[in-house]
């Protein structure tokens, strides 16, 4: 079992947060700016799946510090299902 190390995990959701903080400023430049071509929406959707990919790795990496808590199971499945759609061409 995983040592509870609740400090690691506390900098792990800082850098959570950043990860939201910059999925959010990226949705507000998209709606400040609609005037934007295709290829720079893409490449920022493109930025923001990155960002996304980050949350997930971080939010697993907590788990080994806070105790190996998981999510509560109601509406958990099927919101990994949401997420995971389009993961490695799927969608």
């Amino acid at each position: 079992m995983a040592k509870t190390n609740h400090k690691i995990a506390a900098g792990i959701f800082t850098l959570l947060k950043s990860e939201a903080d910059a999925r959010h400023d990226y949705e507000n430049f998209l709606a400040e700016f609609p005037m934007l071509d295709s290829a720079d929406v893409h490449a920022i959707q493109e930025i923001q799946s990155d960002e996304s990919n980050h949350a997930l790795i971080l939010q697993a990496m907590a788990r080994k510090y806070d105790g190996n808590i998981a999510a509560a199971s109601d509406g958990a499945k099927k919101a990994l299902a949401a997420i995971g759609v389009g993961i490695g061409g799927d969608g």
